[in-house]
């Protein structure tokens, strides 16, 4: 990571400054000139904003019109949106007090109505009631009055709306905008992230790619810019990507591909204007980056002369080029020397990292005036890494060193001389997590059990560099209250992080039900939010005849609510369970869970629910969708759940010994339910992949005989043989004795029995409790 990333990341205002910064919705957001309010890259979020608030004092909220495509307002708004046609009034036959000020929630002026926002965001919210409606619009409205002067008040009012509003793509953009401008990476990228699936809309690509960049992640940044979606953006997005991907480029340290990339923007010099200052500003920041002084001159004078309105500071780095301010190391070559971080302004260095060494002579530079050479990629270009010029630079001292002692000790005494050795570095091994691009992690015997963080966990998934999502069958307590409960443990989650069964059973039923019906719901108050906010009424009687019943788990559930639900069932209405686990671990032990109780209404209608949560699909659907993932892993501690729902939908999975499942579990599993890798604990996500991967392993022999109901396993180990890989190696050899008589037995039809004449294998089998 190059200091200026780092820098990027800790300056207080975040967001704007990338030396390739994408054009933020935000300048969508709070602005009435259709895109024109952009700021340099230099500049940070807050600046942006600014500049497009209203003479009144407040955002304009006319500008909310102007996301999607960034054109005139509305363009873009309806691509990829569901008709509102199909969505009804929710539930406003009952009392309703959403509008009430909550003491969570961040205090709202009096004067500030929800009149102040744009109509067409207001049309938006009408899926709310209206009271909830009102309040989340004047929450919005604060974070336009706030985005610039206090991003962190800006993102608490996001995040009220977001509260009450979760699944509205306005909201979850304007959390995300939000986020962003307070430096908020992984929120930030869940929100848009987010905001995108909801809008179907692209045009929030370059600030989700802009997101990953703080993050230090530069490399899925440029991934973006060059998927088909990236290159599919026209007009001022696919600039503002193009810039993204520059500044990406300078974070690899790779100045002469950032200046390659901008190279495929418009650099017609002449233009006027936030975007073309913005451009040429980035693109001059690229040649200083590459060591091109004089061109970097030649393109801040273009930039100051694009800047009106005075948004980037072309001029102050102008002066500082013309004074000599001292950009090489003393006594090195200016040519071919890095510019030192320090040297440059503090916006700057958000704007890119230290230029590196240049490949290219200054006599042989083109003129500045406009790049004369556009070559059809930047990974075309073969400069060459600065990593390789300083190693040969040390070799070469290194070197002159040992040649200087040798000739010193010949003239002493007659040393031969002996050439200095370059040692040879140890092969990297790849971890078993580092080869999916997201793990969907099970929450309960997982990752932590009740109030505790299990051993290790909070260090694993600190540690292994992989994005985390957190899917629970668990429907009790909704995404913010699950991601404050881990912020708690230590580990680092946002609610957008976290997937839950109640959300997807609550999409199910908006799926099954018209605008307007109503459900009963068995379960928390949280469960009923998740409801309401897809536009389904709630009631907690079966007297009020209603279309559906949805049941989750909650510590509160009775005898009269189960009862309701089996009226409401014994009636005709469709019956959604968030998931069917019997139980729920807990730090004491195994608590009841929501399946038995479910168990309990089926025996009771002699009905069968549908189910939203593992194993069946719609919540591993709706957790990969969410991550945005094409390769996931899943972790959890059940095989008839976290296991078979990843088997369900065609993924890899990993089960961990801290839960449910214990080892004599794993070796008779049905194959719907056969994890790829078996780890103890999180901390195995770390490990190599060979070794966690159920399959015959090196240094071990299995031999296995199957007599009916009995498997009779005999294992011996070789001396170089991993302990780790033993349970990898029975699992699989167990499996293919049942697999050999049909292999559909559960673990209550198979005795398995293990034996073995090696002392260590013998200790080892013993702390897997399967001998």
């Amino acid at each position: 990571m190059t200091d200026s990333s780092r820098d990027r990341r800790d300056s207080s205002s975040r967001g704007g400054g990338r030396g390739g910064s994408g054009r933020s919705s935000a300048d969508r957001s709070n602005s009435d000139r259709s895109g024109r309010d952009r700021s340099s890259s230099d500049r940070s979020y807050s600046d942006r904003s600014n500049s497009g608030r209203s003479s009144t004092g407040r955002g304009d909220s006319r500008a909310y019109g102007n996301r999607g495509g960034g054109g005139t307002s509305g363009s873009g708004r309806s691509a990829g949106r569901p008709e509102r046609s199909n969505r009804g009034p929710r539930d406003r036959d009952r009392p309703n007090t959403r509008g009430t000020v909550r003491t969570d929630e961040p205090a709202i002026p009096d004067e500030v109505t929800a009149a102040d926002l744009d109509p067409e965001v207001r049309r938006d919210l009408l899926s709310l009631d209206k009271a909830n409606a009102e309040q989340v619009a004047r929450h919005l409205v604060m974070v336009m009055n706030l985005l610039g002067e206090d991003p962190t008040a800006a993102l608490a009012h996001a995040r009220a709306a977001r509260e009450r509003a979760g699944r509205v793509g306005v909201v979850r953009e304007t959390a995300g905008i939000a986020a962003y401008t307070a430096g908020e990476w992984q929120e930030a990228l869940g929100e848009l992230r987010t905001a995108r699936r909801l809008t179907g809309s692209n045009a929030l690509l370059p600030l989700i790619a802009d997101s990953e960049r703080g993050l230090g992640r530069p490399d899925r940044a440029i991934d973006l810019a060059r998927s088909a979606e990236g290159r599919a953006l026209t007009g001022e997005e696919a600039t503002e990507m193009l810039i993204v991907e520059s500044g990406a480029r300078l974070d690899l340290g790779e100045p002469e591909k950032a200046v390659v990339t901008l190279q495929a923007a418009n650099l017609k010099p002449g233009q006027t204007g936030d975007g073309p200052a913005r451009l040429f500003y980035a693109y001059a920041t690229a040649l200083l980056a590459a060591g091109r002084r004089d061109d970097a001159v030649t393109w801040f004078m273009n930039a100051a002369s694009a800047d009106i309105e005075d948004i980037t500071d072309a001029e102050d780095r102008l002066v500082e080029l013309a004074d000599g301010v001292d950009l090489v190391e003393p006594g090195v070559d200016e040519q071919t020397a890095p510019a030192p971080v320090i040297s440059e302004p503090a916006e700057a260095r958000r704007a890119a990292p230290a230029p590196t060494e240049t490949t290219e002579p200054a006599d042989e530079r083109p003129a500045a005036s406009a790049p004369t050479e556009i070559l059809e990629s930047a990974d075309e270009v073969q400069a060459e890494p600065v990593r390789e010029v300083s190693e040969k630079s040390a070799e070469a001292e290194v070197g002159s060193s040992a040649s200087e002692s040798a000739e010193e000790s010949d003239a002493d005494g007659g040393v031969e001389q002996v050439e200095a050795e370059t040692p040879t570095p140890e092969p990297v091994v790849a971890s078993l997590a580092s080869g999916y691009d997201a793990l969907l992690l099970d929450l309960d015997g997982t990752v932590f059990a009740g109030a505790e963080a299990l051993p290790g966990a909070v260090e694993a998934l600190a540690t292994v560099g992989v994005p985390a999502y957190y899917v629970t069958n668990n429907a009790s307590r909704r995404a913010p209250d699950v991601a404050a409960h881990l912020t708690e443990l230590g580990f680092e989650a946002v609610a957008d992080q976290v997937v839950t069964s109640a959300q997807a059973a609550a999409r199910m039923l908006g799926q099954q039900l018209r605008p307007g019906s109503r459900a009963l719901v068995v379960g928390t108050d949280g469960l009923a939010q998740e409801v309401r906010e897809v536009g389904i009424g709630v009631t907690r009687s079966a007297d009020d005849r209603p279309d559906a019943v949805i049941q989750g788990h909650s510590p509160t559930t009775d005898w009269a609510i189960l009862s309701e639900a089996v009226l409401a069932i014994n009636n005709g209405a469709l019956w959604v369970a968030c998931n069917i686990d019997p139980t729920l671990p807990s730090e004491r032990g195994f608590l009841i869970g929501n399946g038995s109780m479910v168990a309990a209404v089926a025996n009771a209608t002699g009905k069968t629910p549908l189910v939203a949560g593992k194993p069946a699909a719609p919540l591993m659907a709706d957790a990969i969708e969410r991550s945005a993932s094409t390769h996931p892993l899943v972790v959890g501690d059940r095989l008839d759940t976290d296991i078979e729902g990843a088997v369900t939908v065609g993924v890899d999975s990993a089960v961990v010994l801290t839960g449910v499942t214990t080892a004599s579990h794993l070796l008779v599993a049905i194959p719907e339910q056969r994890p790829t890798y078996v780890v103890d604990d999180l901390r195995g996500l770390l490990s190599a992949p060979d070794t966690a991967r159920i399959g015959e392993q090196p240094g071990w022999t299995v031999v296995v005989e199957r007599r009916e109901n009995e498997i009779s396993v005999d294992v011996s180990a070789a001396p170089d043989a991993v302990d780790a890989a033993l349970l990898p190696a029975l699992a699989a050899a167990t499996w293919s004795a049942l697999d050999a008589q049909g292999g559909n037995e559960s673990e209550s039809d198979v005795v398995v029995t293990i034996t073995t004449s090696d002392d260590r294998v013998r200790g080892l089998l013993d702390a897997l409790g399967v001998r």
